[in-house]
Order: C-alpha cells, then sequence, then structure tokens
C-alpha cells in the first residue's frame, strides 16, 4: 500500500471471525492514503487537535518529527475523518535493535467514532508495514480494546518516578559534568545504545524522537542537556527543564538520564541535589525497578504512574529471527500462530536458537499455541509462558512452557520515551 487502499464491507462484516456487525452500503467505504494537500492536513490537525487537546501552534513541529510522509489519513466518501502517525525508528531485543513503526496520533473525528474507521485505518497501517517488511510496531494505548483487536498487546512499562531532593544525601560529584550547547544530542547516542543492549525495550530514535526527547514538547521552555565524564569517553548524560509555571518550588522534570558507572551516578544525583534550595522533587521516567537508585544513599522514590506499551509483531519470522538471545541457550521450539490481520504469519513453523541468534523452519508440531496478540508480551520477556499460559494468551505444555522460558528470559522490558 504505497499510497491508498479502499475496501467496501458488505452488509454484514466478520470481526476476527468473534462478532457480526451490520454496516450501511453508505457508509462502509474507507479509502486510506498519504496526505496530498494542504487541506487535508490542515483537517488532519483540526482531528488530532480536538481529539487530544493539542493547540494547533504544536502541529507544525509535531509533523516535521515525524514527517508529513508518514502520516495516513482515512477518508470516507472523499471527506477526511481521521488519520495517524508513524515513526520510523528500532527497538532493542535481545541486544539486538530491530527496525520498529511507531503507531502515534491515532485518531477518528467524534462524529465518525463507532463506524469501524479506526480499525480500517490500523489493519491498512499494519499490511503496509508486512509489505515495507517492518518487523515490530510498538504505542502507547489511550484505549486498549482497538489495539488488541489489530493484534496489539502490553508489552513493556514506562514508570513516572518521583524523588524528594531533600531525601538526596549525596553532595559530592565523582566526575565531571559539561553543558551540552544548542539543542545537540549526538553526544548522547552511544551512550543511549550502551543501555539499550542490556537491557529489552528500549528506542534506537531517529532524529524527531532525538528532538522530543531534549526539547520541551508541548511550548517554548528551556530544556537543559549536560554530559557526564570527559567528552571524548562520557559516562552518563542528563536531560531536564523545569516544571515551574509560576513562582515558588518546582519539580526537576527529566526527559532522559542515564549512567554506565557508579560515579556517573552519584554525579547525577549530587547534581541534581543541589536545586533542593529552589526545587522540591525531580521526576523521571525509567523501569518499575529501576538501578539508578541502587547506590548506597537515602534514594527512596515513589511511583507516580506505571504505563504500558503495546507490542505488535508484524512480521512474526522475521522478528523471531532479528532479535537477540542469550547466548548459552541452546533449544527449539515448536509454535503455531494464528494471525486475523496478516495472513503471512500464519502457521506452523520451528524456531531454533543457538549462540545468540535463531533460524526459523517452516513445518514442526505446534507445541506452543498463540494467537499473535499472546506473542507480544513472551516475544519482549514482558510475562513469562507460565503467566501467559495462565492467562490464556498460550496454549503449551509444560516442557514447551520450561524451553520458551529458557529463550526468552532476560531484563523486563521498557522505555524512558512516549511516543
Amino acid at each position: 500500500m504505497a499510497g491508498r487502499s479502499a475496501v467496501m464491507l458488505g452488509s454484514c462484516s466478520i470481526d476476527q471471525g468473534r462478532s457480526c456487525r451490520f454496516v450501511s452500503m453508505e457508509t462502509a467505504l474507507f479509502e486510506v492514503a498519504t496526505l496530498t494537500d494542504a487541506t487535508e492536513e490542515q483537517r488532519l490537525c483540526e482531528i488530532q487537535c480536538q481529539s487530544f487537546g493539542l493547540s494547533t501552534d504544536y502541529w507544525e513541529r509535531y509533523v516535521s518529527r515525524i514527517g508529513r510522509t508518514n502520516f495516513r489519513v482515512i477518508r470516507r466518501a472523499g471527506r477526511v475523518i481521521g488519520g495517524l502517525g508513524i515513526y520510523h525508528a528500532g527497538q532493542w531485543f535481545g541486544g539486538r535493535c530491530l527496525d520498529m513503526a511507531g503507531i502515534a496520533a491515532v485518531a477518528i473525528a467524534p462524529e465518525d467514532r463507532s463506524s469501524g474507521a479506526a480499525a480500517h485505518l490500523m489493519a491498512s497501517a499494519l499490511t503496509e508495514l508486512q509489505e515495507q517488511g517492518v518487523p515490530i510496531s510498538a504505542l502507547y494505548p489511550t484505549t486498549q480494546r482497538l489495539y488488541r483487536r489489530s493484534g496489539y498487546e502490553q508489552a513493556g512499562s514506562c514508570c513516572l518516578h518521583r524523588l524528594s531532593l531533600n531525601s538526596i544525601q549525596l553532595r559530592q560529584t565523582d566526575v565531571s559534568l559539561t553543558r551540552i550547547e544548542g539543542v545537540h544530542h549526538e553526544p548522547c547516542h552511544e551512550l543511549a545504545r550502551t543501555r539499550a543492549r542490556i537491557t529489552n525495550g528500549n528506542l534506537e530514535r531517529n532524529t524527531g524522537l532525538w528532538e522530543r526527547a531534549v526539547t520541551f514538547p508541548y511550548a517554548d521552555k528551556s530544556v537543559y542537556r549536560y554530559l557526564v565524564g570527559e567528552s571524548d569517553q562520557p559516562e552518563g548524560y542528563l536531560i531536564f527543564y523545569y516544571d515551574a509555571d509560576k513562582p515558588g518550588p518546582f519539580n526537576i522534570c527529566v526527559r532522559d538520564m542515564m549512567a554506565v558507572s557508579p560515579g556517573a551516578a552519584r554525579t547525577i544525583w549530587a547534581f541534581l541535589s543541589s536545586y533542593r534550595s529552589v526545587a522540591t522533587s525531580v521526576s523521571w521516567n525509567g523501569p518499575a525497578v529501576e538501578p539508578l537508585l541502587l547506590l548506597p544513599a537515602e534514594l527512596k522514590a515513589e511511583v507516580v504512574s506505571h504505563e504500558r506499551w503495546m507490542l505488535r509483531l508484524v512480521d512474526v519470522r522475521g522478528a523471531l529471527c532479528a532479535r537477540g538471545y542469550l547466548p548459552h541457550v541452546d533449544a527449539e521450539l515448536h509454535l503455531e500462530i494464528t494471525d486475523d490481520i496478516v495472513s503471512a504469519n500464519n502457521g506452523r513453523f520451528i524456531l531454533n536458537v543457538a549462540n545468540g541468534s535463531a533460524t526459523i523452519r517452516d513445518g514442526g508440531r505446534g507445541d506452543l499455541k498463540a494467537h499473535v496478540r499472546g506473542l507480544s508480551p513472551l516475544f519482549s520477556g514482558f510475562l513469562s509462558p507460565v503467566l501467559l499460559r495462565h492467562m490464556g494468551h498460550i496454549d503449551a505444555g509444560d516442557q514447551t512452557v520450561a524451553t520458551a522460558t529458557s529463550i526468552f528470559s532476560g531484563p523486563p522490558p521498557w522505555m524512558p520515551d512516549r511516543f
């Protein structure tokens, strides 16, 4: 689907074989396409702003980050009724980076909701991504029902932590800390990859996502960027702004921070602690179990919110072959996958894992049966095979569950980014 796709539903349409929904012929024609002109873009802007409470002033910045060619609109009877954006980036699993399509800003005009437009828009986007060879797709859901119908499932965390600055009993910086001038983010790239290689779910940010990380997302507000350690061998970075809309003590909002050494971690906390005369707390997105809090100090943070992002294996075989695995695992897993949207994913195949890599061949016994949706938390390592079987997401015997556990074990998946 390079440009558009149109589907005429009959008088009765079947939704994933589970329910029957009658649709009038007058409202059944949907067409998905790229943006064609300024009029359509203005209409999409209006729908997005109405749906998410955004200001029209933010739209131009938002479009430039995603790229106009990465927006899709859905039309009915030639009229734009909604759309979405696609961040083309990467996501790390098992020490390897996979091409990932981040779905963002899925919106349907209020008067056109409950028409099946959103489900059609998602199915069209997934078909396009599969044709492009993109193995996985991720998103943050405003509602999970739509995306579960599209084959997505919870697969990782993004926790907002908050820590009182007065509780930080670290004062001395161990390594140097230097201000990064301008909006440059290149010095942080390799450090972010270092973190991504030893975790699951972190993004390989594209230019738009990096720009989002080093600038304030919605309005003009100063964002401060620091490199920890020597410029030729940095040990970490800190990117933050002040949540200060009125005079008085404020919260420090960290856009991203990381440290590859205990000294760098102590330096970051000591630096933040120096704000305690004017600020009350610091907040940041991190994993559910935050390793930066494991220093020998009184660092008792609270989890303010715990969001879960969703993952979809667009190309099941391609995704399983592209991710990395623990080097000591030598195992064979027989799978049988069902996918209501991407038919190429259906069928039985055998996954062989050895020396940190995987190969696949068709056939096998189908010992582990799963809908593509249930495969996502297994693939990411978010939930164990035992729990997935308990919740009905996979069907497998004890030995098969044990094999799957050895293959997909690893650190809990998370990401600091929201998109």
